[in-house]
């Protein structure tokens, strides 16, 4: 049965990300950083610097890699305060990033991949706000990969896959396949993506199978996992487990 963790505080985080002994040499932290606004419509520097620290700390290679949707990356950097995790991580404007082409006819929609080098060969997290979006009804760990992508144009950067939204998702994971998902629920976002009302939720959660994580994230926010598209389509290509009567829910608060 796959697990999910809810955790209480970033205590009980780093007791858990120091347990993690990553193959890769190198980590990659994917927070959510859509735009320049605050927590919790944008994911608060203190859980991702729990990460870089603890993962530096032990000799990784350490990468904090983004592409917003809606600003210019280092832009978004500086103003939510993620200069100061230079001292554990190399910040990386994934929008920029030189990429390989990677090719899969069994891909939903994206037959064809531009894939960030960052990205390579590397233990990849999903760091999303718990948040309500506006189109796909919630933005967790495996919505947050779009923004693991090159971006294109000054707006909107990541509009091209929104023709087929819960497809892209899908591919976009199945390309990359992230090793983990923490996403922060301590202060949840609602009402929609870029400027999100806070409500405070007091939870963390943690798991090394994104559906499954996202699932019950959803659950949280009040939503039906299997009402979620691309929850479900994640599933249903053997992405993870998105049936909450499958999945462990360890409550550690």
């Amino acid at each position: 049965m796959v697990e999910v963790r809810l955790l209480k505080d970033l205590t009980e985080l780093e007791k858990l990300v120091d347990s993690l002994i990553p193959a890769e040499d190198r980590i990659v932290l994917k927070p959510n950083l859509i735009n320049s606004n605050p927590p919790p419509t944008t994911t608060p520097v203190d859980i991702v610097e729990v990460l870089a620290r603890s993962f530096h700390t032990r000799g990784y290679e350490v990468v904090i890699a983004e592409g917003s949707g809606w600003g210019e990356t280092e832009e978004v950097f500086e103003r939510l305060g993620y200069g100061r995790l230079e001292r554990y991580a190399r910040l990386v404007d994934l929008n920029k990033d030189n990429f390989e082409l990677k090719r899969n006819p069994e891909a939903l929609f994206l037959k064809e991949f531009e894939c960030p080098l960052t990205l390579k060969d590397s233990y990849i997290i999903s760091i999303p706000v718990l948040k309500e979006h506006s189109i796909t009804k919630v933005s967790l760990s495996l919505k947050n990969m779009l923004g693991a992508t090159l971006g294109e144009g000054r707006v909107a950067k990541k509009g091209r896959f929104h023709k087929k939204l819960k497809e892209s998702i899908v591919d976009i994971n199945t390309y990359l396949k992230p090793s983990l998902a923490v996403i922060d629920g301590r202060i949840a976002g609602l009402g929609g993506e870029l400027s999100s009302k806070p409500k405070k939720m007091g939870v963390i959660i943690v798991s090394n199978d994104l559906v499954a994580a996202d699932a019950v994230a959803a659950s949280l926010l009040g939503f039906d996992p299997l009402s979620i598209a691309h929850i479900k389509l994640a599933a249903e290509v053997g992405l993870g487990v998105s049936d909450l009567t499958k999945i462990k829910i360890i409550k550690e608060y």
